[in-house]
């Protein structure tokens, strides 16, 4: 049993030697060129957590691995996008099964032509750049490339670039850091037909084109981004004003792009105007001035409102002293009804109106500054309520008003007048009715001019006529009820 397992670790041992040995055999085989070996793919699978059967992924990375030879690939018929940047291939070659690839990654390599991509009629973008290209070819087979990236190769003439003619389907093109010398590069890239983007710095041929990016912008009419800014429509139109009429015809295009732009502020200032003045101002294509006035005469409106606005929304101070303002108003117009009040209680009794007292009404009134309004009454209210409350004309003052006493008659009643406040039967020569001495009996005028006179023996009505002054009491008495009702409000 110990001898069996002596045995199967010895020979693991050797296995794992052998591989060793192989790998070292493998290095020393190939030196120092690196290959793209089965056993290289297997690794970057584990490596890039990419599937295990080849044909299933759709992305592998080459790059930088020092390679001189693309090869191997014969299982990995699903790749989309390759990056084999980085490496020392000096040919584009072992891209056959790989027909469903549409990116391809090629920068930094030593490459000198374009060839070998005509089994990926897919292909749609392809970066070329810092190799040693001179010559642009080998593309007419891919009908959907739209971004081609040649940049810092050894392009030089225009002849190098009339491939490019047989692409049209190219949008994004890099030529920068070339040796282009030609200014018909232009022409190539005018026939062009959804040129994009195109990048030209670094060729010798820039500087020596006068006003080189109003050039380009007129003959590419796809054109939307040059070098390093982009090509927006305003600059297309003054451009093709230049090409016209030039430089005066430039800057008049210019001027007309800022009187548009100024117009549709304008406008849309007004348009907002007209919702803070609560009027739709409609604009026209009248006269610049009188749009201007207008928007200022809008603005001064609106300005207008903002105060109104501000004026109405009171603060809790401004509330508290206007409700004040409201008790004082009311605590004046009480002591004045008292004072008339009081006069008319003089007169009618005939004594002499007391004189008005304005230093303690006065005084009164600076009281109540300085008491809080409304007491206790107006404890559990806003000052909004206060105020509303306080400024409406009350009941009570208008009892008031009513309740006034007016001056008693000065003169007695007559002795045949007999007061009563209920119907006590008909009576001979007597009416009964309310008069100016209240309710009661008072003689009849019609029968008194045909009625003898009476005799001694008749009645006298003077006996049991009340004498006015029992009514005096009951008055006092609802004069001092007011007169305490005003107090205890003024109070």
């Amino acid at each position: 049993m110990g001898a069996f397992e002596m045995d199967s670790s010895a020979t693991a041992y050797r296995g794992r030697a052998d591989d060793e040995d192989e790998d070292e055999d493998e290095q020393q085989q190939v030196g120092k060129r690196k290959r793209i070996t089965q056993k290289v793919l297997k690794g970057l699978i584990k490596e890039q957590s990419l599937y295990k059967t080849a044909s299933l992924n759709d992305k592998l990375y080459l790059h930088y691995g020092g390679y001189d030879k693309i090869e191997n690939l014969e299982e990995w018929t699903g790749l989309r996008a390759l990056w084999i940047e980085g490496n020392g291939f000096d040919k584009i070659q072992g891209l056959n099964p790989l027909t469903q690839l549409r990116c391809l990654y090629l920068q930094q390599n030593c490459l000198k032509r374009i060839e070998g991509l005509e089994c990926c009629p897919l292909l749609a973008q392809l970066n070329l750049a810092n190799n040693f290209i001179s010559t642009i070819e080998g593309l007419s087979s891919l009908r959907h490339l739209s971004t081609l990236q040649i940049a810092n190769n050894h392009l030089t003439t225009a002849d190098d670039l009339t491939h490019l003619l047989e692409v049209p389907t190219i949008t994004v093109l890099d030529l920068q850091n070339n040796r282009l010398e030609e200014s018909e590069v232009l022409d190539v890239l005018e026939a062009m037909p959804v040129l994009a983007v195109v990048q030209l710095q670094g060729n010798t041929f820039v500087p020596k084109i006068t006003q080189y990016r109003r050039n380009t912008v007129s003959r590419c009419r796809a054109l939307s981004y040059l070098d390093d800014r982009p090509v927006f429509e305003e600059e297309r139109l003054a451009v093709d004003a230049w090409s016209v009429g030039g430089l005066p015809a430039e800057r008049e295009e210019r001027r007309r792009q800022r009187e548009e732009k100024d117009q549709a502020h304008r406008r849309n200032l007004e348009y907002m105007m007209s919702f803070s003045g609560k009027k739709r101002i409609e604009v026209g294509e009248g006269d610049a001035e009188e749009q201007i006035e207008s928007a200022a005469q809008a603005a001064e409106f609106a300005k207008k409102q903002a105060a109104l606005l501000a004026e109405e929304k009171m603060t809790e101070k401004q509330m508290y002293e206007r409700a004040l303002e409201a008790v004082e108003r009311k605590r004046a117009e009480l002591l004045r009804l008292k004072a008339e009040r009081q006069r008319a209680l003089a007169a009618a009794s005939g004594e002499e109106a007391p004189a008005e007292d304005g230093g303690a009404e006065a005084e009164a009134v600076d009281k109540a500054k300085v008491a809080p309004p409304g007491g206790i009454r107006f404890a559990d209210k806003s000052a909004e309520q206060i105020v509303h409350s306080l400024e409406a004309p009350t009941q009570e003052m208008a009892e008031m008003s009513v309740a006034m006493p007016t001056a008693p008659p000065t003169a007695p009643p007559p002795a045949s007048f007999e007061s009563s406040d209920i119907w006590d039967g008909a009576r001979a020569g007597k009416v009964y009715k309310r008069g100016d001495h209240g309710m009661g009996y008072y003689e009849d005028a019609a029968t008194t001019a045909t009625a003898p006179t009476p005799t001694a023996t008749a009645p006298t009505p003077t006996a049991t006529a009340p004498t006015p002054t029992a009514a005096a009491p009951l008055e006092s008495a609802e004069v001092k009820s007011a007169e305490v009702d005003d107090l205890d409000e003024l109070d």
